[in-house]
């Protein structure tokens, strides 16, 4: 089966193709992107290329789509948005987006269509993210969304050889703002 394109009040997630490599690599040059993400840094032409050559298609091909965030249906990929480690009926999500794209309410949009998407199509049962909790756009994309902070995992993350806090969040079927989706 392939990867489905989903669409959202504000933006279109679409799988990543092997033309978009320069977009991801441009983006992922955003210094933001980089501290708040576990993507490499510095961040390489070949990283980019591993991510959408190898990462995003071996993802797929366990349960785990990654899509590209594009701004209102249409254009280059503006970020990214992915379903990682979908098991037991748990998907953990990660995002980032360009800065061009920040404050516009692109990235909630982008959540809460994946987030519809894991619940009414890919029987997930609960829908998890973790912000650094210095990360405070991360969370305001997370709460207009509808997710709810759960707590502090203390030194939950790995990130460049340092294991930091995060916020849990999540979203559950019963929840009101899954019924709103």
């Amino acid at each position: 089966m392939s990867q489905p394109t989903l669409q959202g009040a504000r933006v279109r997630l679409r799988p990543w193709a092997s033309d978009d490599v320069e977009t991801v690599f441009a983006l992922c040059q955003d210094p933001e992107i980089q501290r708040w993400t576990t993507l490499p840094s510095p961040y390489r032409h070949e990283d980019a290329e591993a991510f959408v050559g190898k990462f995003v298609p071996e993802a797929w091909a366990k349960g785990d789509p990654v899509f590209a965030v594009l701004d209102g249906g249409g254009g280059e990929p503006v970020g990214c948005i992915g379903a990682h480690g979908v098991r037991d009926g748990v998907a953990h999500i990660g995002y980032w987006t360009g800065a061009a794209a920040r404050g516009r309410g692109l990235t909630s949009d982008a959540l809460r269509t994946v987030v519809r998407w894991c619940l009414r199509e890919a029987g997930v049962a609960r829908v998890e993210l973790v912000v650094d909790p210095g990360n405070r756009a991360s969370a305001w994309v997370a709460e207009a969304a509808g997710f709810t902070a759960e707590g502090t995992l203390r030194q939950r993350l790995l990130v460049r050889g340092e294991r930091i806090d995060v916020v849990m969040y999540s979203l559950l079927p019963t929840d009101p703002a899954a019924a709103a989706l």
